[in-house]
């Protein structure tokens, strides 16, 4: 193994990478060609399963109408409270249901508060029913109709792992309410409309902590937020006879002095963000967002992903797609040295801090690899697996603090005696950069040839050492 000392390392790889990328910059050459081909066939392996597995479309059909069928009757409760649902996963047969076949592995509490607008979140905590005390992570959903079903893949494993999970829908998505209104009022209003706003996902984030951390003895109250004006709330909700939370019913069993929280897409930008209101830094006193409090933050995952212009905190974990959005799309010539530098850009901001951080890129990869949901999302079919196991092993090392977790890390893109799983090195890209940088083992600036496969850069390399599961 090999490890490179970290001044200087990465600019070394990337003067390697736009030597190699200007000998196979276009479609004449061969191998460059089998490379981007075979790599779009993996980014819709995922729907290729779906549509031949009639297990899935049975606990499709049976999960699906169930969810809408509850959702319509949810809007319609509403209603009586002014309450109006717009997002996709209420309107949508099967927008809110993510696996349809682990639907029912698992059965969370739902959750129901206000967030700052006076909009009506929707949410779910796991693990509540176990013995505690257990950390705690809270993941933020995507943008453009992202819902809190579509990571619930993450929750299942973090609760069965020993976490208290909150997974909650953004204003204007999922379950939740898409208009703000004053506290204790009917009336609409256009706060946190539409939904796409960052400010719906980042200062969501702070109320869905501030929700999480709720205790009998300390309610939730939403940021600048009055006790009169809550007290309207609860005054209005109980004469329309409305379910609201003011507590997180999993408190007895959180440990509130250690969190986590991950993000996707937009809601990787806003745990970026947040991350900064760590209790480990005076950062907090600062930055607005923080709304003068620090949280017990230790640690953050971003899927594609943390962003490069915040300052960090806490250890970060970035995991990347293969430079594909939302379907894979042909890529005559390999990715220029300013597209390598601007997706390691978080990992170097990371690394510059001080921190410790770990980048990877799913081959093949679209921006949706961590968003299920039924038949229209591309994405491979490892993605996922892939995910689930480093957010774990990313979160047992630095928020439960378990300092075996740092073997699971190094040695998870090497498993040669099994390089198949979806976690090896042989799921990583090839035409970006995945690496590490951990105190007491050093930094790796290309995962794939510290794992013993072809180096980032090198199609004809890649095109030999793919292994069974890679291709369709």
């Amino acid at each position: 193994m090999t490890f490179v000392r970290r001044a200087g390392a990465v600019a070394a790889a990337l003067l390697l990478m736009g030597s190699i990328a200007a000998q196979a910059n276009d479609y004449s050459d061969p191998a460059w060609r089998e490379h981007d081909t075979e790599n779009m066939a993996r980014s819709s392996a995922r729907q290729r399963g779906m549509a031949t597995d009639p297990e899935y479309m049975t606990a499709f059909m049976k999960s699906g109408g169930r969810t809408w069928w509850d959702a319509t009757g949810n809007q319609l409760a509403d209603l009586n409270a002014g309450r109006l649902h717009g997002g996709l996963g209420q309107v949508l047969p099967g927008g809110a249901v993510g696996d349809p076949k682990a639907y029912d592995d698992v059965t969370p509490r739902r959750v129901q508060f206000l967030s700052r607008t006076g909009a009506k979140l929707s949410g779910r905590i796991w693990g509540s029913e176990a013995p505690g005390p257990r950390p705690g992570v809270v993941i933020t959903t995507g943008s453009i109709q992202g819902t809190e079903h579509m990571y619930w893949w993450a929750a299942r494993t973090l609760a069965a792992n020993g976490y208290v999970v909150m997974t909650w829908d953004v204003q204007g998505q999922g379950e939740s309410e898409s208009t703000g209104h004053r506290f204790g009022d009917h009336t609409p209003t256009t706060r946190g409309v539409p939904s796409q706003l960052e400010t719906n996902f980042t200062e969501g984030t702070i109320d869905a902590l501030r929700f999480f951390l709720s205790t009998p003895d300390a309610e939730y109250r939403p940021v600048g937020v009055s006790e009169a004006e809550v007290a309207a709330a609860k005054s209005t909700a109980a004469a329309d006879t409305e379910h609201l939370d003011w507590v997180n019913p999993g408190y007895g069993v959180l440990d509130r002095t250690r969190l986590g929280i991950a993000g996707h897409s937009l809601g990787g930008t806003a745990v970026s963000r947040v991350q900064q209101c760590a209790d480990a830094a005076e950062l907090w006193r600062t930055v607005g967002l923080c709304a003068g409090q620090s949280f017990p933050i230790k640690a953050v995952v971003g899927w594609d992903s943390l962003r490069s212009d915040v300052a960090p905190v806490v250890p970060g974990m970035n995991q990347q797609a293969d430079g594909y959005f939302l379907n894979p799309t042909p890529s005559s010539s390999a990715p220029s040295a300013d597209a390598q530098r601007s997706h390691l850009a978080a990992h170097r901001r990371w690394v510059d801090a001080g921190l410790d951080t770990y980048s990877l890129t799913v081959r093949g990869g679209t921006h949706l690899e961590w968003s299920e949901i039924p038949w229209i999302l591309p994405a491979t079919a490892y993605g996922v697996p892939l995910a689930d196991y480093y957010t774990l092993a990313w979160f047992d090392r630095y928020v439960k603090g378990d300092t075996a977790a740092t073997q699971r890390l190094v040695d998870g893109p090497r498993d040669r005696a099994n390089p198949d799983t979806p976690w090896n090195a042989h799921h990583f890209s090839t035409r970006y950069h995945s690496g590490f940088a951990l105190a007491g083992v050093g930094e790796v600036t290309d995962l794939r040839t510290y794992a013993g496969l072809s180096p980032v850069g090198d199609w004809a390399g890649s095109n030999a050492d793919r292994v069974g599961r890679e291709t369709p």
